[in-house]
């Protein structure tokens, strides 16, 4: 059972049929066809962290930040469309919570006070087709249940290619947790904001990975979906669901 499957199995039996409708829409069991050259690109900047780190690894400051000549470096090499030049970590929130998604999904770790790769990471760092798929397996997993929901569902509605307003995904995204059965903390129905809560580094993560339109989606509200975002979103849905127990 794939994630999207596992997901209709704890819908309401009069939400099934259009969220059905959704899947077909979204065409989430359609093979993945993107070319290599294309993966690449929507890896580059995760390639290009796994790269710097290498067989040496990086050593970390004391609080356990990259040092600001790698940040330098970072910002040189890639285009993170931030709009200011820096040479501290947290100030390129981009390249950081990039870092920490590498760290949480199993290509990097620390180990006394230095940034090393694992063994996945070691594989992945020069196979950019490997790393596209590793990415997009589980960039739906979290510790968190409401956040892996959205996560998933988010995907869903990507892969569909039909709206291109953030506004119109935390709507739909709303609606959708609500016939799940989330609720906030209040225990009333999920708000735009409190979806946005769950969701925003995970958006923020598919705009680092080339998901959408590069017109300005770090905070601008139009947020059209590339091909290339389709198919990631697609080959994420079609990933096993986890074993419950």
């Amino acid at each position: 059972m794939n994630v999207i499957q596992e997901i209709e199995t704890r819908l309401p039996e009069q939400a099934v049929v259009g969220f059905r409708r959704l899947i077909g829409q979204a065409r989430v069991g359609d093979p993945i066809l993107l070319q290599e050259r294309a993966m690449a690109r929507m890896v580059a900047q995760a390639q290009w962290i796994l790269n710097r780190v290498g067989t040496d690894g990086i050593r970390l400051t004391q609080a356990g930040h990259l040092p600001p000549a790698v940040v330098v470096e970072a910002a040189a090499a890639l285009d993170w469309g931030w709009p200011i030049s820096v040479n501290r970590e947290v100030h390129l929130s981009p390249l950081q919570e990039l870092r920490g998604h590498l760290r949480d999904v199993g290509l990097l770790r620390i180990s006394k006070g230095t940034l090393l790769l694992t063994k996945k990471g070691r594989a992945l760092a020069g196979n950019p087709r490997e790393l596209w798929w590793h990415l997009a397996r589980t960039i739906h997993h979290s510790r968190t249940a409401a956040v892996s929901d959205a996560t998933r569902l988010l995907l869903l509605f990507v892969a569909t290619r039909g709206l291109t307003r953030r506004e119109d995904y935390l709507v739909t995204l709303a609606r959708a947790l609500g016939s799940l059965g989330w609720v906030q903390s209040d225990g009333q129905e999920p708000t735009t904001d409190s979806v946005w809560h769950l969701v925003d580094t995970k958006w923020r993560l598919l705009n680092r990975l080339s998901v959408f339109e590069q017109t300005d989606a770090w905070h601008g509200d139009r947020s059209a979906v590339t091909v290339g975002g389709a198919a990631f979103a697609r080959a994420a849905l079609q990933s096993e669901a986890p074993v419950a127990g």
